[in-house]
C-alpha cells in the first residue's frame, strides 16, 4: 500500500497490477489533496467507505466513480465533487492555494485569442464586475451567463451595481486547477446597459438561468456589451 512519501507515480511497475500507472486528471487532484492534508490512501479509504485497492485504483488510473462515492470521497478529503473533478474556479481557504510551481517546474504563459476567451467564459459561472464610484474601484462578483456574445447578469434594485449599470465597466472570469498547475484568466471591457425593453426582458426571465450571488430579490438584468476580449493560460511545464 503506498503512503505519502511513496505515490503510485513514483513506483516501478508493481505485479499487482495488470498495467503501469497511468494516473488521470482527477487521480492527481486526489493526490494532491491527499498530501494537504497528510492523509494515507487508507485514511481515505475509511473515510469514504471504500476498499483500499479501490482507493489505490483511483489514484493509479483514470476513473469514474459513482456520484455517491465522489461526495464521500470530497467530505473525506474536505473539499468538494467539483474541485476533485475540476469544474470548478479556485474556492478559498484550501491550504497551499496560489503557491507557485514546485521547484523544476517551468510555468509557461500564453495569450488567448478572443475566441478562445469566448468559449471558455460560454458556460457562465461566477465573475467579477469592476467599476469606478466616486469613492474608488470597486470589484463584485456575480453569478453570469452569456447570451449573444454578451455577459448578462442579475443585481437588486438599489444595489451599488444598478446604480452603475450604465457605466463603462470591466469583467472579469477565472479558473485555477491546483493540482494540475494550470489555469486561466479573461479580462473583458465594455458598455453596460441595464435591460430594460419588455420583450428582451421576457426572453432573459423565461430562457436564461442566473441565480444571483447573493440571496433575495434580484430583478434587474444588467448586460455588458463585450468592446475588448483579452485573456491568457497558464500552466507548469
Amino acid at each position: 500500500m503506498s503512503t505519502l512519501a511513496t505515490s503510485p507515480l513514483a513506483q516501478a511497475h508493481d505485479p499487482r497490477w495488470p498495467s503501469p500507472p497511468s494516473p488521470g486528471d482527477l487521480s492527481r487532484r486526489i493526490m494532491r489533496r491527499r498530501a494537504d492534508l497528510r492523509l494515507s490512501q487508507l485514511q481515505v479509504a475509511s473515510r469514504t467507505g471504500i476498499t483500499p485497492r479501490y482507493m489505490e485504483y483511483l489514484e493509479r488510473y483514470p476513473a469514474m466513480p459513482s456520484a455517491a462515492t465522489m461526495r464521500r470521497l470530497a467530505a473525506a478529503l474536505r473539499t468538494t465533487p467539483a474541485m476533485l473533478l475540476g469544474a470548478e474556479a479556485q474556492v478559498p481557504g484550501f491550504p497551499d492555494q496560489g503557491k507557485p510551481a514546485d521547484h523544476g517546474d517551468e510555468a509557461v504563459t500564453m495569450r488567448l485569442t478572443p475566441g478562445e476567451c469566448r468559449r471558455l467564459i460560454a458556460p457562465g459561472g461566477v465573475g467579477r464586475i469592476a467599476f469606478t464610484t466616486p469613492s474608488g474601484p470597486v470589484i463584485l462578483p456575480v453569478n453570469f451567463a452569456v447570451v449573444s456574445d454578451s455577459i448578462v447578469f442579475r443585481t437588486g434594485k438599489g444595489t451599488l451595481i444598478q446604480g452603475h449599470a450604465y457605466d463603462q465597466v470591466a469583467f472579469e472570469v477565472d479558473h485555477l486547477d491546483e493540482a494540475m498547475r494550470q489555469g486561466w484568466s479573461v479580462m473583458i471591457s465594455g458598455q453596460a446597459h441595464q435591460v430594460l425593453q419588455p420583450s428582451e426582458l421576457r426572453c432573459l426571465r423565461e430562457s436564461v438561468v442566473i441565480w444571483p450571488w447573493p440571496g433575495g430579490e434580484h430583478e434587474v438584468y444588467v448586460r455588458i456589451v463585450p468592446a475588448r476580449i483579452t485573456g491568457r493560460r497558464i500552466a507548469a511545464q
